[in-house]
């Protein structure tokens, strides 16, 4: 039996008796602590945990889970339980089965993200709650015009933030200002407004088993509602999705328009957070993305 008070805490908030056998550490927790909690005779569970400043944001993260689950689109891994003390959050989730790269099942995503980008939300661009990309803060303020929620909270914010800690000059700092200022002529004013799953690179989706046979479920979400094309920008930045995906994802959707700009724009605000995560390194290539946006 283990002793991390912390995830017997949370299960016994969740109503689970049967007591945990061992507690291995998973890959990937570079932000929480990740863990596989095994039992006896019950399946084993994930248990991810946030201390201190970062508790909050083991919340954000099933809140997110939470707004995917209800879309009933793309597979997510079910929530069993979420605890919450003084200096602590613990969220428990099923545990997924990993399986064997799926032709069929990748193809399958695709149109399941366009089902998702499809479902019906509220009408504007936002979320309930602010959250976080990777560490970065992500304000999601709501707002009814998609240009003024990309500068003000997309953006201008990750442009601010690496100009004061002295990770792009003000040579750099205006070149991105020019984009913020031409985002009239880059993005639509009024894309539909989709949940997007917000952080949707190659790690963050994982090919499983399920009782009906290979799937692709994703994890770690930082939900906000915006347009759709924005998380295909992030599964192209890195590469790792199969192109039936993303071709299926493109037949399932009739909003094709001005889309080299849009996935510039979309890609760069992700090129800036790693150049806020990670450092100086990222600049050459937000500055490339913003030679050719203004």
């Amino acid at each position: 039996m283990i002793d991390d008070r912390r995830i017997l805490d949370a299960l016994r908030a969740a109503g689970i008796t049967e007591p945990p056998v061992a507690a291995p550490p998973l890959g990937g927790g570079c932000i929480h602590e990740v863990r596989r909690v095994d039992f006896d005779t019950r399946p084993s569970l994930v248990a991810k945990i946030g201390t201190g400043a970062r508790a909050g944001m083991i919340l954000e993260e099933a809140r997110s889970l939470d707004a995917l689950r209800t879309t009933a689109t793309v597979p997510v891994p079910d929530r069993i339980g979420l605890h919450r003390t003084p200096d602590a959050a613990v969220l428990l989730l099923d545990c997924l089965r990993p399986g064997p790269p799926d032709p069929d099942a990748w193809r399958a995503f695709g149109v399941r993200l366009a089902a998702l980008h499809r479902a019906d939300g509220p009408g504007r661009y936002g979320f309930d709650t602010d959250n976080h990309l990777g560490t970065t803060p992500q304000p999601n303020a709501w707002s009814d015009d998609w240009v003024e929620f990309n500068a003000q909270c997309r953006l201008e914010p990750q442009i601010r933030r690496a100009r004061d800690a002295g990770l792009l000059d003000a040579g750099a700092a205006a070149r991105l200002d020019l984009v913020v200022d031409a985002l009239h002529r880059l993005v639509p004013r009024r894309p539909r407004a989709s949940l997007l799953h917000g952080d949707l690179w190659s790690g963050n989706a994982l090919t499983i088993l399920t009782d009906d046979g290979p799937s692709v479920a994703v994890i770690d979400p930082a939900c906000s509602y915006g347009d759709g094309w924005a998380d295909i920008a992030m599964m192209r930045l890195f590469g790792g999705f199969p192109a039936s995906c993303l071709d299926a994802y493109a037949d399932a959707i009739d909003d094709h328009d001005d889309l080299d700009a849009r996935l510039a724009v979309y890609r760069l605000y992700h090129v800036l957070n790693h150049v806020n995560l990670f450092g100086r390194g990222y600049v050459g290539s937000a500055m490339d993305l913003a030679a050719r946006l203004v």
